[in-house]
């Protein structure tokens, strides 16, 4: 029988609660109610997101009226888990992951279900008593379709934030997360709009597509389901990354899944293929492994401009090519993108041909937590090709913050430490037209991007007018993390030349 609280209107005191204090419920939990040594945060994460959405489908399914739904689950799945203990609660949540996370073509309101459960798995059967609480005491006692969405995405956020020590050692993927304030950052570079279509060929946890989304929504009127969507080869950051963008963009469990779990530079096709009805995408944020030891398979891309490239610098030709005209684009690259020789230089001088080229943003050492690795952001413009055959990138501008330190922990990157950037980037009402150079700020025009065409190396490795200052290291600490690291990754391959020898 329906209560009154089923009816719309009826709220309980959940509509109070806060993104802060939803996560530290749920962080209280994993570390006094789990053996957090036999759990990893990233794997309580995900139990999260499952549970989540079994109890808020089977939520929406109990309302009455017009405010009820179809159920995504089976009927009844979320009240027999309820009931469930030990191997049966085990061998319940085992046949509920199997049957939701298979797609079903018959039924597209399973899509997202599909990758939110796919290949996914229950904790271990003798962890299910803890399993049990979590399910009882923290979301069958709370009515949490209550919750206030953006307030349950905040949670949700927090808790894999929580867990960047687990996925930065998923080096086989090489995953790490970037920063919400530098991608606030980047959306409002880019200047979205709710007409635009924003993808991520290596989304991880959707952080970006949540930033573009929130950018497109400042300004007003109604964003399209289909204007983000992302694609990840690793399965269990597609898991989470659909969850975190479902929460924090307001988005239906019954639409076409916003992120896909493929390897982008396996195909050749368009950066992000959504569903047969999508529109071509009009801008790109990509953050991409910087995983130097990790050979792509790029058999069936003949189109790339340069074969046997690095991880970074593939994900780099691949946006550039099958991005559309006009189409803008951020990405990440380390610096060896920008100075390395061979395939790195190939794509370069074909990246200045094809695209306008206009920003470089060489961000802080030691900004991704523990990587030591050297970053910038380049800013292009897919250009029409030019009859003249001249290279589409007229004038280059170098921004420089590097002789700033920030990491994720000790003395994180704020959205006020990029203004000055953001006010040079896109000055007033003027657009890139009106830019003018600073101490940060440098222009290289058209006589030194043709300089660095006819070079052997097209070194993109520039400077700005802070050329004379003493460049930021980063953390002693971070940097022999990264060393150690690094030796452990060479060891682990010497081991495999020297097993194929045996």
């Amino acid at each position: 029988m329906a209560t009154e609280r089923d009816n719309i209107g009826a709220r309980g005191p959940e509509s109070d609660w806060t993104g802060k204090g939803i996560f530290r419920r749920w962080k209280r939990f994993y570390e006094q109610e789990t053996s957090g040594k036999a759990l990893t945060r990233l794997e309580f994460t995900e139990h999260i997101a499952y549970l989540l959405f079994l109890k808020l489908d089977h939520e929406r399914a109990q309302r009455t009226g017009m405010f009820a739904s179809q159920p995504i689950a089976p009927a009844d799945s979320w009240p027999s888990l309820v009931l469930a203990s030990g191997e049966d609660l085990h061998r319940a949540l085992t046949g509920l992951m199997a049957e939701l996370g298979k797609p079903n073509p018959q039924d597209p309101r399973r899509g997202i279900a599909s990758v939110v459960f796919q290949d996914s798995r229950p904790w271990n059967v003798d962890r299910m008593a803890e399993l049990g609480r979590l399910i009882i005491e923290e979301f069958d006692s709370y009515r949490w379709s209550d919750v206030r969405r953006d307030e349950l995405g905040a949670a949700f956020s927090l808790l894999i934030a929580d867990c960047r020590d687990d996925i930065r050692t998923k080096r086989e993927t090489g995953q790490f997360l970037t920063p919400p304030d530098l991608l606030k950052v980047i959306v409002k570079a880019l200047a979205l709009t709710p007409q635009d279509r924003v993808i991520d060929a290596a989304v991880g946890v959707g952080t970006s597509l949540i930033a573009a989304h929130r950018e497109m929504a400042a300004h007003g009127g109604r964003v399209d389901a289909a204007a983000i969507a992302g694609a990840d080869i690793d399965v269990q950051m597609c898991r989470l990354a659909t969850m975190n963008v479902l929460l924090n963009t307001g988005r239906q469990f019954h639409d076409v899944p916003p992120i896909l779990r493929a390897d982008s530079l396996k195909a050749k096709e368009r950066a992000v293929r959504r569903h047969e009805r999508d529109v071509a995408a009009t801008v790109a944020i990509c953050n991409p492994p910087f995983k130097s030891n990790v050979e792509a398979n790029t058999e069936q891309r003949d189109d790339f401009w340069a074969q046997n490239a690095a991880l970074p610098a593939n994900f780099l030709q691949h946006l550039a090519i099958t991005l559309p005209q006009r189409a803008r684009a951020a990405v990440f690259v380390p610096d060896g993108v920008l100075f390395q020789g061979g395939a790195a230089a190939t794509i370069r001088k074909a990246l200045l041909k094809n695209c306008n080229v206009h920003t470089l943003l060489r961000l802080p050492t030691g900004m991704f937590h523990d990587t030591g690795s050297k970053t910038n952001i380049l800013f292009f413009t897919k250009s029409v090709p030019r009859p003249t055959g001249e290279p589409a990138t007229d004038e280059l501008w170098v921004y420089d913050i590097r002789d700033r330190h920030h990491t994720n922990t000790e003395n994180p990157l704020t959205e006020d430490d990029f203004a000055e950037f953001l006010e040079a980037y896109r000055p007033g009402e003027e657009g890139l037209s009106g830019r003018t150079e600073s101490p940060r700020f440098k222009r290289y025009d058209r006589d030194a991007v043709r300089r660095i065409l006819d070079s052997s190396r097209a070194g993109l490795d520039l400077k700005a007018h802070l050329a004379d200052t003493d460049d930021d290291f980063g953390n002693p600490r971070d940097i022999a993390q990264s060393i150690v690291d690094h030796l452990g990754d060479a060891q682990r391959s010497f081991q495999v030349v020297l097993d194929s020898l045996s």
